[in-house]
């Protein structure tokens, strides 16, 4: 049992961590027992077992608790059969692996991300198209592309489709696949080791640069200035950016206006949420994938209510399958809602400004006439840009019309809000609990 539940955790786990994060610090972990409450896990060393509490025990909880429907505690031990030297054996984390150039084009290519298994419907169709042509005509057509749109509708998997496509055709040495936190992170002990030479030239010697995630940027003015240079470059020889996003260019906060136009260059792609049609075929392709051939009002009851996104689907396949396992029942319209009965699907298009400014209003005890009137004192301010952030955040609406939302506000006013609120939340706890238990009610 603690095998299955564990196996469904990583599942879960590898959607949510980085790459590098989890096959360095998840797979080399091994289930070992389950009392019905409590998972233990295994890990190859006693640093290997501090690091991972310290740094993943969360999320490792998270994706177990998601798998059997109740909170799940997890327990690390040591059992050094497992393995291998622990990374980093000064105490120090490992270098990521990303940082590694890549030594096979099975370091690069992803089985799990390739175009051959992306499902593709009228709302990704165009990121779909543009990214197969980044492959057949590099740097000729569409250079940069910038794809964006919310958390799990496919951003990642094209990016790393480009990557393996690439690495396939061309050898691994041609493309380099990195998430903007990696850049950050490598810059970083380049500077302190004197290596910022040898960190440039291995950013600008490939010939296809695939970066995720690249709103990571905001607020790191040196690293934006680097990533500046590399872009300049790579694209001056005719070599082929592909780019990702949670949102376009002209909406990224705490990204220089330098470096907002130049990811504005080329092509802009979005992903928007499925429509029914794709939402029915990602039921059946992700079924698949588990093994598992559902019954069609079993597709239908998922595809409506549980398939907003892939990584929303996948967690209510990963729900369905290890509780049917767990109680040895077949695949049923009623097992299915059994199994999801305590859980509540997010689905963004029903919130709108007037109930986030409603909840914001309650929350911070202000009124709405307050909140959409010209007066700025930090009583007023917070919880104003407050609910900017969360319309931003929470629904698919532009930006001039949530300022429009909330007193004919300008593009640029709600711009500066976010920007304002995201370095807020990192720097105070109390915010960032406010914020997100208002995030939690709103999604109830």
């Amino acid at each position: 049992m603690a095998e299955t539940i564990w196996g469904e955790a990583r599942k879960r786990l590898q959607d949510t961590v980085s790459q590098q994060h989890f096959e360095t610090w998840i797979a080399p972990l091994r289930a070992h027992a389950w009392d019905g409450k409590s998972l233990t896990i295994q890990a190859p060393s006693a640093f290997f077992r501090d690091w991972v509490k310290k740094h993943h025990l969360h999320v490792i909880a998270s994706a177990a608790s998601a798998v059997t429907g109740g909170e799940v505690v997890v327990q690390v031990e040591v059992n050094r059969a497992l393995a291998a030297p622990p990374p980093g054996g000064s105490g120090t984390p490992p270098r990521p692996r990303a940082a590694r150039r890549a030594s096979s084009a099975a370091e690069v290519a992803d089985p799990r991300y390739t175009f051959d298994n992306f499902v593709v419907g009228a709302s990704n169709e165009i990121a779909f198209r543009a990214a197969r042509t980044a492959v057949e005509q590099p740097g000729s057509r569409f250079n940069p592309l910038f794809l964006y749109g919310g958390v799990g509708l496919g951003k990642t998997h094209l990016l790393r489709a480009v990557a393996g496509c690439v690495a396939a055709g061309r050898g691994p040495e041609t493309v380099l696949s990195i998430s903007a936190e990696d850049f950050v992170n490598e810059m970083i002990v380049a500077l302190r080791h004197d290596h910022v030479e040898r960190f440039r030239r291995r950013f600008r010697r490939i010939a296809t640069l695939a970066v995720d995630d690249v709103q990571f940027l905001a607020g790191k003015v040196r690293s934006q200035e680097e990533f500046t240079h590399t872009f300049n470059a790579l694209h001056a020889s005719g070599r082929q950016i592909v780019l990702a996003s949670d949102r376009p260019p002209h909406e990224l906060p705490g990204i220089e206006e330098a470096l907002r136009s130049r990811f504005a260059s080329g092509l802009l792609a979005d992903i928007r949420s499925p429509d029914p049609a794709l939402r029915r075929e990602l039921v059946r392709r992700k079924s698949a994938t588990h093994g598992a051939e559902l019954p069609a009002d079993v597709i239908e009851f998922l595809a409506d209510h549980w398939c907003e996104n892939v990584r929303q689907l996948e967690g209510a396949l990963a729900r369905v399958d290890a509780y049917a396992t767990l109680v040895e029942r077949p695949v049923t319209l009623a097992l299915v809602r059994e199994t999801l009965a305590n859980f509540v699907p997010v689905r963004a298009g029903g919130l709108t400004i007037d109930r986030i400014v409603g909840e914001v209003c309650l929350t911070f005890k202000v009124t709405r006439a307050e909140l959409m009137s010209a007066r700025r004192t930090a009583r007023l301010a917070v919880p104003r840009q407050v609910a900017m952030y969360l319309c931003r955040r929470l629904t698919d609406v532009p930006l001039r019309t949530i300022g429009s939302g909330l007193g004919g506000r300008d593009h640029s006013t709600v711009v500066h809000a976010l920007e304002v609120v995201e370095r807020k939340l990192r720097a105070d706890a109390a915010l960032r609990e406010t914020v997100a238990a208002v995030e939690a009610r709103l999604s109830s």
